[in-house]
């Protein structure tokens, strides 16, 4: 059996220094610069990491980004939140400052959309292990790509399906979330209104609002996408390293262009149908740059 000593140590430096960053992060301005700096810090932890877990250096890098963001939300507030409410937001999955308190309960829309999700992720991931060997050249490229974007989109779905009911069940409603993407009927409406709303929040009011005011709105757009593709691009270099990561970021830097040519086509005034073959069409064609760097770690479960 391998050795999980130095696993468990990461991940529990991970949650004590961000749990420590979120202590620092009230008051004078050199305690919030403080728990930046320690916050930042944990990005080094995926590195320490065995070469040979890249799933878990993906997710130890992951959760040193989230909780990043959680650092630069506590220290830019100017609210007062207790030292121990600054902690566990420090480490939370979602904001949950912004959480409606509701009667414990099954949300049941949650678990329908859980149980088709499931489903499809194991099929995909079927498709990757055992059908794309058997395929070769652009057809296998085709049918890798195309497995593994349901494997992604339908893992999203499922993760956020399981925070609902587990959040419901506690008593809480972290609404909105994630509004049905694949009915988008522009590029901008997938990224503002649908896809992962938490995140859309967080760079909504600490880099598109900062930068629109100083560069406008074009300004603001292009700091989002590209704050996007940093962040993912870090949490992902330490997995597949710089290439891939790279690859990654690019994704959401092309993101820039399509929304610009949407606006300039006026696509949001077009027929719902051909808006949304527009949408699919365009996101579905730059997916491969988000997929392949996921797919690399996805290889290493085996089959592939």
């Amino acid at each position: 059996m391998r050795d999980v000593g130095l696993p468990v140590l990461l991940v529990g430096a991970l949650y004590a220094a961000s749990m420590g960053a979120g202590w620092l992060a009230a008051g004078a301005a050199w305690r919030r610069r403080l728990a930046l700096l320690v916050s930042g810090a944990v990005l080094w932890l995926p590195f320490l990491a065995p070469a040979d877990l890249p799933t878990f250096r993906a997710l130890l890098g992951l959760g040193g980004v989230w909780f990043l963001a959680r650092a630069v939300e506590l220290t830019r507030t100017s609210r007062s939140f207790p030292a121990w409410d600054r902690m566990r937001h420090a480490v939370a999955l979602l904001d949950v400052r912004k959480a409606r308190n509701v009667a414990p309960w099954l949300d049941g829309a949650a678990l329908k959309r859980l149980a088709v999700a499931a489903p499809l992720v194991g099929l995909a991931w079927g498709v990757l292990a055992y059908g794309c060997p058997l395929l070769s050249g652009g057809l296998r490229l085709a049918v890798r790509w195309g497995a593994g974007l349901v494997f992604l989109y339908t893992a999203v779905e499922a993760a956020m399906s399981l925070v609902l009911i587990a959040y419901g069940l506690r008593g809480m409603d972290p609404r909105p979330l994630h509004d049905d993407p694949l009915l988008s009927r522009t590029i901008s409406e997938f990224w503002n209104h649908r896809w992962n709303q938490t995140v859309h929040r967080f760079l909504k009011q600490h880099v598109f609002v900062p930068v629109a005011r100083r560069r406008g709105v074009w300004g603001g757009t292009a700091a989002v996408f590209g704050v996007s593709a940093l962040g993912h691009a870090a949490f992902m270099l330490p997995a597949v390293g710089p290439f891939w990561a790279g690859m990654m970021g690019a994704f959401f830097l092309v993101q820039l262009p399509l929304v610009w040519l949407e606006r300039v086509l006026a696509v949001g005034r077009w027929p719902a149908p051909l808006a949304h073959l527009w949408t699919v069409t365009w996101l579905g064609a730059s997916s491969p740059l988000f997929v392949e760097p996921c797919l690399q770690i996805v290889d290493t479960w085996g089959g592939g």
